[in-house]
């Protein structure tokens, strides 16, 4: 046997070494180890000395009650054990693919769209095409696009329609009343219709909520093109005669012009058929008026040394593409077409030259299929 002494120190050793384990148990457990080794050091004891009363054990001390731990501030709400997370209808509801009421939802910012133009056709109507720059002349009318998109990012267009009004600016016609000059005819030459043909581009596109429960996707356009178009120029400017009535004023063609064009603006669709769009476009065409209603400087001094001579224009030797009726004849309001026979030849006599730029705003509304 041992001496006590030494059994004790044993005792302790042992205990020191599974400290670890006792470490990991609640602290409940504490007392009863530590009444475990009082009963081993009495029993050591109880064989080199008599045996003594046993103390009285003292209580064990009562349970704690666990406590929750409390989350941060900023801990993400957990729902309870067996509770099934609910949240309104509202809150879940999506808008295009975008959760607008629902917080917890990320939404990444660069996302695909969700309609694809690829493959399709869009058909827009312009009612309002507007001349923003007219100096001497104004411009407003109606255009429309066929629009084929190859690619997202990529189509073809054709672009056609009319200016339906198309007049000398009021700069013109007070030069023309108060200093007795007016504008070269180049500088005035009025752009009646056009057809184009080019390609448009969208190089960026984004989308944005529409009163809080639309998704809006927009676009930024780019498009060109080149084509023809019909031109005109005035002769004679409206003026009041003498008893008061209004004398209206009288127009000559001056044949087809090369055009170009260059726009830009953006595209705003709703949903997967309907767009609007708002773009600025300028149209490029060259300006040299040397015919008028398909008579040249030749055909037009022919035609008024007839009118001199007292004979009609009809009798003079023109050229096949001259229209001698269009300045034969009375108009609608009973005056002869012939008084624009001087004014027609002033203009080609000395022909100017010169590139027009009509920038206009086109705001339209088309339609996908």
């Amino acid at each position: 046997m041992l001496p006590s002494f030494l059994r004790s120190t044993l005792m302790i050793a042992a205990l020191l070494v599974g400290g670890q384990a006792a470490a990991a148990t609640s602290w409940l457990s504490a007392p009863s180890m530590l009444v475990l080794a009082q009963a081993g050091a009495a029993a050591d004891d109880d064989e080199d000395e008599p045996a003594k009363p046993a103390e009285k054990k003292p209580d064990a001390p009562a349970a704690a009650t666990p406590t929750t731990p409390t989350a941060p501030p900023d801990a993400p709400a957990v729902a309870p054990a067996g509770a099934t997370a609910t949240a309104s209808a509202e809150q879940m509801k999506l808008v295009n693919g975008a959760p607008l009421f629902n917080p917890n939802v990320g939404v990444h910012i660069v996302e695909q769209k969700r309609f694809s133009d690829s493959g399709r056709f869009e058909v827009t109507v312009y009612p309002v095409a507007l001349q923003v720059n007219g100096k001497f002349t104004q411009h407003f009318g109606t255009m429309g696009q066929l629009t084929y998109h190859l690619q997202e990012n990529f189509g073809l267009m054709i672009t056609g329609g009319g200016n339906w009004f198309n007049a000398e600016s009021s700069l013109n016609g007070e030069l023309v009343e108060k200093a007795r000059v007016e504008a070269q005819a180049a500088s005035s030459l009025l752009w009646t219709w056009g057809v184009m043909g080019g390609v448009e581009v969208t190089p960026f596109y984004g989308k944005f909520t529409l009163f809080e429960g639309t998704l809006a996707q927009f676009s930024f356009v780019i498009n060109g093109g080149a084509g023809i178009g019909g031109t005109r120029h005035q002769l004679k400017p409206e003026n009041t005669r003498q008893d008061g009535t209004i004398s209206p004023a009288t127009y000559g063609d001056t044949g087809l012009r090369f055009m170009a064009a260059l726009g830009a603006g953006f595209r705003l669709q709703l949903g997967n058929r309907f767009a609007f769009r708002l773009e600025v476009r300028d149209v490029v065409y060259t300006a040299r008026v040397e015919q008028v209603n398909g008579c040249n400087v030749e055909d037009l001094r022919a035609m008024d040394t007839a009118l001199r001579a007292g004979r009609p224009v009809s009798s003079a030797t023109v050229g096949g593409g001259c229209r001698v009726d269009t300045f034969d004849g009375t108009d609608e309001n009973g005056l002869r077409n012939s008084n624009n026979v001087p004014l027609a030849l002033g203009l080609v006599r000395t022909p100017s030259s010169d590139v027009l730029n009509n920038v206009g705003l086109y705001a339209g509304l088309s339609i996908l299929f």
